[in-house]
């Protein structure tokens, strides 16, 4: 016995295996080297950390919407950081821990079978059959991309409804989400006030950042995404999202939170420079108005977005601020860039015409010239999410792809207008139907729709919404349960 002086077997074997293991980290080092120590060093906690995410499978998946965040971000400062391969890692390790807990214990895969997971498969299949099209000359450039084409699109519409099936859970991202908004402007903040830092500075002056950065009307600011584009059209995101959020928490604290994120949000997406950005709050408000169903809501809102549109484009008021003169040349159809891309779109026309399952998948536009840099299309930037894949897929594909996203919104719109009993889920649902519609009206001008970390969090938002319903039956539940415990101490007293 331990008080005696004599340690037990059972006691033991901690410090025995302990022993073992500082013995195996030192062998490794002198055999092989420091970093093959390391590594057997590092295996303990690697193990703890795959137990941990196999009893809590809701941490791993908060880690990897986190991560999606900042891996862009990261590339600058850690040279060489494969952004893909490390989100791919995350989605596979919690695929695999979601297997070994399934062996001892229900997981809820049934939970995933709903008209979001369809969909993506569809989207998937259709990419897959696109490895055989004739047009195809690069196989590699299919398997490099079909992640952000499809993968991802069917591992979080899988995922999201396993692990985040509770209303809580809904209010908890929203809330992490809301934090990963500000750091994101707080970034941008400093970029603006106090200067860019070193990895940056090299981003825009070594690896030429800076001639779609630093342009004559101002700087454009990217806080830790891949450009100003993606950073712009991410905080339109949560402007909208939040904004609408705002408006249905009874908790005035937690209101006026969330107003502080959207206007935080909406100076973000001012400093970005993105004009095409604007988009995602005009679109999505717009698609939130007419959801509401009410008349006052309605017509203010129409009003207010009338003005904001009179102000832009029919007046020059303000226009000696460069963040205000660039917003309102979004709206000026004359504009050099915009006329630029219709001219693209025009030669692109002219070749697609016998194409109708496109170029294949990774063979349009710029990215184009490391898989077929001699194709004609790699000479000309499509400058959009859904020109890329009409180009890469074809007139089928596009139908095919807006047929699921109009599948999404319309399955959005009809559960917040017919559907939805529950006033708050149904304001959360309407926001992020919201936030995807203006995304997608957005993506007609940038290749946002897959980037990281929009794409990740436009698709669990698109399996939040098909949540809904299952969130909309437990909060009833709820109150029936509240109900009857109210009725019982009533009956008691």
């Amino acid at each position: 016995m331990e008080r005696h002086g004599i340690i037990s077997g059972k006691g033991l074997l901690p410090y025995l295996g302990l022993t073992l293991g500082i013995g195996a980290v030192a062998l490794a080092v002198i055999r092989v080297g420091y970093m093959a120590g390391a590594a057997l060093g590092c295996l303990p906690i690697l193990l703890y950390i795959i137990l941990f995410a196999i009893k809590k499978p809701y941490w791993a998946y908060t880690w990897l919407f986190i991560a999606n965040y900042f891996v862009l971000g990261l590339t600058r400062y850690i040279p060489g950081l494969p952004a893909g391969i490390v989100m791919d890692c995350l989605i596979m390790f919690n695929l695999f821990t979601l297997l070994i807990r399934s062996c001892y214990k229900h997981v809820g895969w049934e939970r995933a079978r709903n008209g979001l997971t369809v969909a993506s498969l569809v989207w998937l299949t259709y990419c897959f059959l696109e490895l055989f099209n004739p047009q195809t000359v690069s196989a590699t450039a299919w398997v490099a991309l079909i992640r952000g084409y499809a993968l991802y699109f069917v591992a979080i519409a899988i995922l999201t409804p396993i692990i985040f099936y509770r209303y809580k859970d809904l209010k908890r991202i929203l809330f992490i989400w809301s934090v990963l908004t500000l750091l994101a402007v707080l970034k941008s903040w400093i970029q603006r006030n106090i200067g860019f830092d070193q990895a940056e500075q090299y981003w825009l002056f070594v690896e030429r950042g800076h001639t779609t950065h630093i342009i004559r009307t101002g700087v454009r600011y990217f806080s830790f995404f891949s450009d100003a584009a993606n950073f712009g059209s991410s905080m339109g995101l949560s402007m909208v999202v939040f904004g609408i959020a705002s408006l249905y928490y009874k908790n005035r604290w937690i209101r006026l939170y969330y107003i502080a994120v959207a206007a935080a949000a909406c100076y973000g997406m001012m400093i970005s420079g993105t004009r095409s950005a604007l988009a995602v709050p005009f679109a999505g408000f717009t698609l939130f108005i007419i959801l509401s169903k009410q008349i006052k809501m309605i017509a203010a809102g129409a009003i207010m977005l009338a003005g904001v549109f009179i102000f832009l484009n029919y007046t020059h008021i303000g226009h000696s601020n460069a963040l205000i003169r660039r917003a309102r040349s979004a709206f000026d159809l004359n504009d050099a860039s915009f006329q630029v891309r219709l001219k693209n779109q025009e030669l692109m026309r002219a070749y697609m015409k016998d194409k109708p399952f496109g170029v294949g998948i990774g063979l349009g536009g710029g990215k184009a010239k490391t898989y077929a840099p001699n194709a004609y299309l790699s000479q000309i930037p499509t400058d959009s999410w859904f020109v890329m894949i009409w180009v890469e897929t074809g007139i089928v594909g596009l139908i095919v792809h807006l047929g699921v996203l109009f599948y999404i919104l319309g399955y959005g719109c009809y559960q917040v207008m017919f559907r939805l009993r529950d006033k708050q889920l149904r304001g959360l649902t309407a926001g992020l139907t919201a936030g995807v519609f203006g995304i997608a009206v957005c993506s007609y001008s940038n290749e946002i729709f897959g980037q990281f970390p929009t794409g990740i969090i436009m698709y669990m938002s698109q399996a939040f919404i098909f949540l809904a319903p299952r969130f909309d039956r437990e909060l009833a539940e709820a109150r029936e349960k509240r109900i009857e415990h109210e009725h019982e101490y009533l009956d008691e007293a």
